[in-house]
């Protein structure tokens, strides 16, 4: 399911501002390290129920989204 910025912020709200961010695949073992952090302005939401396929589309749209690249 699709998590807002807000929701994000909330269950990190209490953490050091020094602590680890990373991100993993959900069947991964193993988390990697964050290479870049992007604002994208023009995205394309997908149905947040759909699996195996893209939950956004980075362009193409009018909604703002923050992609983690690892």
């Amino acid at each position: 399911m699709a998590q807002t910025l807000r929701d994000f912020l909330k269950q990190v709200e209490n953490l050091p501002p020094d602590t680890l961010l990373c991100v993993a695949e959900v069947d991964e073992a193993f988390a990697a390290h964050v290479a870049e952090i992007e604002i994208i302005e023009d995205a394309k939401p997908q149905n947040p129920k759909a699996e195996g396929i893209e939950a956004v589309e980075l362009g193409n749209g009018k909604e703002r989204v923050v992609v983690i690249r690892w």
